[in-house]
């Protein structure tokens, strides 16, 4: 089994776990069928961490452990679940492709002072994407980001305060291209 940094080997089986919701387990160790083969344990050490760390997403309840005709069935929880969109949010990145096709992705927010966490939260977000701020709540990018802006809004449930506008031009091109790197 590879080496996983703390909290590496909970987070792959709570994203296993999202896609298929539960495992069925029938293991001595119960809760490992499924999960076992995904990690390739070289032993019993390997099988006892992996079920150390299920018993630690469990007393988090970011997992359900339970029986159901005879078997022990590992289950994500709606808590697992974020945790799950969390990790996808920190993994987020932009697909840069070969050559760009010549359009500016906007993005503007407003997002009312009561939310202010999420704004900045959002913000920041924004900012580790690799767009530019062209404002305060302005940001510019020549990549494709729709989805990711999407995600972002519904994460941070503020996605009604965000625009994201296509645009073949905009004002200070030639700094956002040598920014980017664009011919």
């Amino acid at each position: 089994m590879k080496d996983y940094d703390k909290g590496e080997l909970a987070k792959e089986i709570l994203k296993g776990l999202a896609v298929g919701g539960f495992l069925v387990a029938c293991l001595a160790m119960p809760g490992l069928t499924k999960i076992v083969p995904l990690f390739s344990p070289k032993g019993a050490r390997d099988r006892y961490r992996i079920k150390r760390t299920i018993d630690g997403l469990h007393k988090k309840k970011f997992v359900d452990i339970y029986t159901k005709n005879g078997n022990e069935v590992v289950e994500i929880t709606k808590l697992g679940s974020k945790k799950v969109l969390e990790y996808n949010l920190d993994d987020m990145k932009l697909k840069v492709p070969k050559k760009w096709d010549g359009w500016w992705r906007i993005v503007m927010f407003d997002i009312p002072e009561p939310k202010k966490r999420a704004r900045s939260a959002v913000s920041r977000k924004i900012k580790e994407l690799g767009m530019y701020p062209i404002q305060k709540s302005v940001f510019v990018s020549p990549y494709v980001c729709k989805n990711e802006i999407d995600f972002i809004g519904e994460f941070f449930n503020v996605r009604n305060h965000i625009i994201y506008i296509k645009a073949k031009e905009i004002e200070g091109v030639q700094k956002l291209k040598e920014h980017f790197n664009l011919r």
